[in-house]
């Protein structure tokens, strides 16, 4: 097909095929025309369509959502009052009485020690061998324990009672691991017999309680411990709050004891809270020493007798609260009395006599001699006079001639209490007087020892029973004391380091910064 301009130029205006011009442009437009409807009425139809599919939407939509909810009839009844017949009355029940906790003795009963885990882990490698040495040299000092910061504390006055110190102090000492068995059934026993308010006994429930403390202590355990810092933390609680009498009952020794209990724990755990109490009783039983530095039943002063017994206590209580850093003024000359009084007492021609006239030793009955060489010897190392000329002759009879009297079935009066002073005189001294000692003192114990975990008080003229309350009073009693000898091994290293008294400048020192412990025992 041409396009009209070809046709005009070339001139064509005749007829094609008996068509005119003309019509065949005509013919033409019409064609065009015709061929645009055609392309015009699909898209036309598609967007009608789709227009009208659109519009019908909508209204389905508008129709839906304009809709008005039915509306809703409401019709109200009366209803008729129900009358509610009142309940019978209910009876009132009768009222629950709690007992009241007992403070008294409790029931014995068997503690089923088997089940108890008996072994110290801390000793696995400890050997029941003789040990390889005879000498009295210390071992390090390695502690985990907190000791109560001073200037003046001896830095290993506790250092083996960590699990590290244990295991090389029984090692290197000759423990062995049947007497550090016996002593962990002691230490359960005891927690189990604590009475619910954290005392122990029913009578000289102060004097101990304060035994019973000492000997977890001894053992390195502390408020903090897993198995026994409930007994503990009740034990200290109980001591804080107890009232401090003069007319103290069996004559001062609770008091001693008390004060030397609540000193070790205050060195042991550094809380504060304890502070107060044991300097109270410090300063108490600093003012009722005598003029010649001894004591007396209910702390009688002027010409009146010197008893050693109950002032033995006084004065580990004294060292105790000095290696804790007590800072009572008047302990130092306290000290220094108590020193002079002792040295007075020694001595080959006099020795030391349970009881005596104030300045009046040569006098005095011999009564008691075995127990109370002990006690004054040991006093004496305690206070840093372990070589003195004083105790030298004690020291050899107790090595040479008290062993012999080491014998549970045959004891002598006062046995355990004299032998819970000699075991410790001959750890201090060490060396040859030692080894023989700790041979015969740990079976002798580890075969009298109840399998529930204490021990009877072996000589039964002392009348242990009548002064402590009965059975559960002398049980608690004997098994503190077995059960401190066998922490001789790391309760106090040997030392022969002399006590240096204080001067009012040394008070001032700055204590070393440490982490306190938090532990409210005024609960």
């Amino acid at each position: 097909m041409y396009d009209d301009e070809e046709i005009y130029e070339e001139g064509f205006e005749h007829e094609i095929d008996g068509l005119s011009f003309e019509d065949i442009l005509e013919i033409k437009e019409e064609y065009r025309k015709r061929r645009l409807l055609e392309s015009l009425i699909g898209p036309i139809a598609s967007t009608l369509f789709h227009l009208a599919l659109i519009i019908i939407l909508a209204f389905v939509i508008t129709d839906k959502y304009s809709k008005q909810p039915p509306e809703i009839e409401v019709k109200m009844e009366e209803v008729q009052e129900v009358q509610i017949e009142e309940p019978p009355p209910v009876e009132e029940p009768e009222p629950i009485v709690e007992p009241e906790e007992s403070v008294t003795n409790p029931t014995l009963t068997t503690i089923a020690i088997e089940n108890v885990e008996t072994n110290d882990t801390a000793l696995d490698d400890v050997s029941d061998e003789e040990p390889s040495t005879e000498d009295d040299s210390t071992v390090d000092a390695v502690s985990d324990i907190v000791v109560s910061p001073s200037a003046f504390a001896s830095p290993n006055v506790f250092g083996g009672r960590s699990a590290a110190g244990r295991a090389g102090a029984v090692s290197k000492f000759g423990g062995t691991k049947a007497g550090q068995a016996s002593l962990l059934k002691a230490l359960w026993w005891l927690a189990k017999v604590q009475n619910p308010d954290g005392s122990w006994g029913s009578k000289s429930k102060p004097g101990l309680t304060g035994l019973a403390l000492l000997t977890f202590l001894a053992h390195g355990e502390t408020h903090l411990s897993k198995d026994f810092g409930k007994t503990v933390k009740s034990a200290i609680q109980w001591l804080v709050n107890d009232k401090i009498t003069k007319g103290s009952s069996h004559g001062g020794y609770d008091h001693a004891i008390k004060t030397y209990a609540l000193s070790e724990a205050y060195a042991m755990t550094g809380v504060d809270a304890i502070a107060p109490q044991m300097n109270k009783c410090i300063e108490f039983l600093i003012d009722a020493q005598q003029e010649g530095g001894s004591y007396d039943y209910h702390y009688k002063k002027g010409d009146s007798r010197q008893d050693l017994s109950l002032a033995g206590w006084h004065y580990q209580a004294m060292k105790a609260a000095y290696g804790a850093g007590c800072e009572v003024e008047a302990l130092p000359k306290a000290i220094q009395k108590s020193i002079a009084c002792l040295k007075a007492m020694g001595g080959s021609s006099v020795s030391f006599t349970y009881e005596s006239k104030q300045n009046n030793f040569e006098s005095a009955p011999r009564k008691r001699q075995i127990s109370m060489r002990a006690v004054g010897s040991l006093c004496l190392q305690l206070f840093g006079e372990g070589n003195c000329p004083e105790i030298r002759d004690d020291i050899k009879m107790i090595a040479t001639e008290d062993i012999k009297r080491l014998d549970w079935k045959n004891p002598p009066e006062f046995s355990l209490y004299g032998w819970y002073y000699a075991t410790q005189v001959m750890f201090q001294s060490g060396g040859k007087n030692w080894a023989p000692w700790n041979r015969k003192f740990q079976p002798m114990l580890t075969k009298n020892q109840n399998t529930e975990g204490y021990w009877e008080y072996p000589d039964l003229h002392a009348g242990v029973a009548k002064h402590l309350g009965g059975a559960i009073g002398e049980r608690v009693y004997g098994t503190t004391l077995a059960a401190l000898m066998l922490t001789v091994y790391y309760r106090y290293l040997p030392s022969s380091k002399s006590v240096n008294i204080l001067t009012k400048k040394d008070k001032q020192k700055k204590k070393q910064v440490r982490e306190e412990i938090e532990l409210d025992l005024l609960d």
